[in-house]
């Protein structure tokens, strides 16, 4: 009988030999520190939020051996390079940045983060927009609720054929309760309704 020890053993290498290239990285850190970092683009626009900040690790899909990054930091020209990585292990990669003297590149610069950083707040405010949203619509329900209920007690009233006593007082004072409580959350309905709307409206509108 043929030991199945040497496929396992091979098999188990393989598969070794694949995580290790599936799990490779480049760490990029910069000169000065702390930067921005676009991978696989060579945008000139630097409004949208980082794909990384610098210093960090950049993961690289299996079977790739070049990496195509774009640092941005203010004060300093964009920077695109190429990296090849290492077939196996971690690569490491150290930036020097150069300073700008351009001050319409240096415009353009703060433009782009003022924009990012207007895009960020209406995507906060959008998110944000969900919660008053769903507070109208649960009282919207409430309002249907008490609404119904107070329909309920005015038929009773409305058919009642002895027009005194406590059970046809309970019955009055249920349907004003019923009718008051539809009525504030009628008004919590459309005061959450106004302001989620507006929160994304606004968030809409600085989103772009």
């Amino acid at each position: 009988m043929i030991s199945k020890f040497p496929l396992i053993f091979a098999l188990a290498l393989a598969s070794l030999a694949l995580a290790q290239e599936a799990h490779r990285y480049l760490h990029i850190s910069t000169n000065p520190s702390y930067a921005d970092a676009y991978v696989n683009s060579t945008r000139k626009n630097f409004a949208a939020n980082p794909d990384i900040s610098l210093p960090g690790y950049i993961e690289v899909p299996a079977g790739e051996g070049n990496v195509l990054v774009t640092i941005f930091k203010p004060g300093y020209r964009d920077t695109t390079i190429n990296v090849t990585v290492s077939d196996k292990d971690t690569s490491y990669l150290i930036v020097s940045l150069s300073p700008s003297y351009d001050d319409v590149y240096l415009e353009r610069q703060q433009k782009a983060l003022s924009h990012r950083t207007r895009r960020n707040i209406g995507f906060k405010l959008a998110i944000a927009s969900a919660a008053p949203l769903v507070a109208s619509g649960i009282a919207a329900l409430v309002t249907e609720y008490n609404i119904g209920k107070a329909n309920d007690k005015k038929d009773l009233i409305e058919k009642s054929v002895i027009r005194e006593g406590d059970e046809y007082a309970r019955n009055l004072e249920r349907y004003g309760e019923y009718r008051d409580d539809a009525e504030s959350a009628k008004k919590v309905t459309v005061g959450t309704f106004i302001a989620g709307v507006a929160l994304l409206g606004f968030g809409l509108i600085l989103s772009f």
